[in-house]
């Protein structure tokens, strides 16, 4: 029959059994063997109240690890050093899963941790591994979150000892930290830059130093740091694992402002790289002091100077112009993009890029250029006939329809201004002596009825009645005829001139 024991290290490199009054065992009659592991785990947590600081551990006496039951056996694995449990051994969410999984680090495979998936697995003694992040989403995403998964395995990381924490000054590595490690700005070829060095070297002391995980060709997160006030600033990379790191160290995250940096001259510029935790530097001639002057920190081209570049095609160019965009927006743009792709608005004076949509609008001989959300602003109106935008003093509605028109499509009638599909029908289209007749005789028909209410004849010849193909006539002509006495009208014939002989 399986018995347990507790077992402390002894000075000669072993792990002795004492007894539950914290002697080496056998003593007397105290008692050292129990029934089962839990009753040797009780009385561990009471000699760990006399000796907090012991090592102690359950052991196994008397029989063969085979012949415990499973669960038995995998407690006694952690209790006597077996096992490693994983930094998150002792969460409330885990460990109502321990007593199924028995999660530890993998005993096989470097960086993964072992499970029991089963009960059944659990009886033939076979673990399944995994990597820390897979099984933590699997098993435990419902208390966890990326972030939070992300961070244990970091914790892992960290207790494993897979990576080490590196602080370095030197130049040469700090360069090479940059170009093979995380991307970034400045995380590029010294020829990339138009300084005369990469401009990361700068930070190689005397206060500022570079802080990285990896190896220095292959970095797989960095930090610029101030190792005197022990101030880590942005981590590029693996954030979990270098910003644990650094705070196990004692840093903590914070600005750059105060802190010098070597002074690089290039020509009559200096080196400066972007720096993303501080303000912009001041020279004391020996050193640039960064948040403490006027030294651009904010180019990422390599030197203090500030060069700009083109909104639009990005090229840098000294003369430059202000292009404005319908929306309210406005960049800086060379004076080739603003020659090339902009577009006036006479309306309000500006120019704007040339994919805005822009109208002609036409007036009195000239055109003019506008946006098309401004037009009506601009005064003008849309044509639908014509398909064109007309300042609106060129312009009026038809009487009718209301829609606008060019005043030079409109015809008046009866006082009224009205469009060609409004106009009555004429008589005679054909013989140009009768055109327009029945504007007349329509105006004098109308003439006579007001005289006839008015029991007086109507100024001027008596309104005419036509004589019309085929004996049809005008309906308003035969509304009036008991009333007002018919006449015919007949057009003027032309006179002929004959030449005389002579003449």
């Amino acid at each position: 029959m399986a018995q347990f024991q507790i077992s402390i290290p002894h000075p000669d490199g072993e792990w002795r059994p004492i007894t539950n009054e914290f002697v080496y065992a056998p003593s007397g009659d105290q008692q050292y063997l129990w029934p089962t592991f839990e009753d040797a785990e009780a009385a561990r947590q009471r000699l760990l109240v006399r000796a907090p600081l012991a090592q102690m551990r359950i052991t196994l006496a008397g029989a063969d690890i085979g012949d415990l039951d499973w669960e038995t056996r995998e407690k006694l694995r952690f209790a006597d050093g077996t096992y490693t449990p994983t930094p998150w051994h002792d969460e409330p969410w885990y460990q109502a899963k321990h007593t199924e999984h028995f999660c530890h680090v993998s005993t096989e495979q470097a960086g993964k941790i072992a499970f029991t998936e089963n009960a059944a697995k659990g009886q033939v003694d076979r673990q399944l591994v995994m990597s820390p992040g897979r099984y933590l989403h699997r098993h435990f995403s419902e208390h966890l979150d990326n972030n939070a998964i992300e961070g244990w395995c970091a914790r892992l990381s960290v207790q494993l000892q897979e990576h080490a924490l590196k602080i370095t000054q030197d130049a040469d590595e700090i360069e090479d930290v940059y170009v093979g490690g995380p991307s970034s700005c400045m995380a590029h070829d010294a020829s990339d830059f138009e300084s005369c060095c990469h401009p990361v070297r700068v930070y190689a002391g005397p206060d500022t130093a570079v802080a990285y995980i990896g190896s220095r060709e292959d970095a797989s997160a960095r930090s610029v740091v101030w190792p005197e006030r022990k101030i880590y600033t942005s981590i590029y990379g693996d954030v979990s694992r270098l910003r644990l790191l650094l705070e196990e160290a004692g840093y903590k995250e914070g600005g750059l402002n105060g802190a010098r940096v070597r002074r690089i001259e290039d020509g009559n510029d200096l080196v400066v790289p972007y720096i993303d935790a501080g303000d912009y530097l001041g020279d004391d001639g020996q050193y640039l002091i960064i948040g403490r002057g006027s030294i651009c920190s904010d180019n990422t081209n390599g030197l203090s100077r500030v060069t700009w570049y083109c909104s639009r095609c990005e090229n840098d160019d000294e003369s430059h112009e202000t292009v404005y965009f319908v929306g309210g927006g406005e960049e800086e743009w060379c004076s080739h993009c603003h020659q090339d792709h902009t577009i006036f608005c006479e309306y309000n004076e500006r120019s704007y890029s040339e994919d805005e949509t822009f109208v002609t609008v036409y007036s009195h001989g000239s055109e003019y250029t506008v946006l098309e959300d401004d037009a009506c602003n601009f005064g003008a109106v849309f044509l639908d006939d014509r398909g064109e935008w007309w300042k609106r003093d060129c312009c009026r509605q038809c009487d009718a329809s209301g829609d606008w028109f060019h005043r030079d499509d409109l015809t008046e009638y009866e006082g009224e201004w009205l469009s060609d599909e409004h106009l009555p029908e004429p008589f005679d289209d054909d013989d140009p002596e009768l055109a327009n007749a029945h504007v007349l005789a329509r105006r004098r028909h109308l003439e006579a009825i007001a005289a006839v209410q008015n029991d007086g004849p109507a100024e001027g010849p008596m309104p005419a009645r036509f004589a019309l193909p085929d004996g049809d006539e005008p309906e308003f002509a035969r509304e009036a005829e008991n009333a007002l006495p018919t006449l015919a009208m007949i057009p003027p014939t032309p006179a002929v001139t004959t030449a005389q002989p002579g003449a």
